[in-house]
């Protein structure tokens, strides 16, 4: 799992499921696909692969 921390209130959510195992080319073209994300209190940022915190 990768996760985001929100650049507007410090929460940290789920980004984006990455399958155990996955290369590193895997992990880019899914943290490339989408930079707009919100939070739950409805933040919406954009991110680059560098936000992204592999917490497997």
């Amino acid at each position: 799992m990768l996760m985001l921390q929100c650049k507007t209130c410090g929460e940290v959510f789920p980004g984006i499921y990455v399958p155990e195992g996955s290369d590193s080319d895997a992990r880019l073209a899914a943290t490339s696909a989408e930079t707009s994300h919100a939070c739950s209190r409805g933040h919406n940022n954009q991110y680059t692969m560098a936000d992204y915190m592999d917490w497997s």
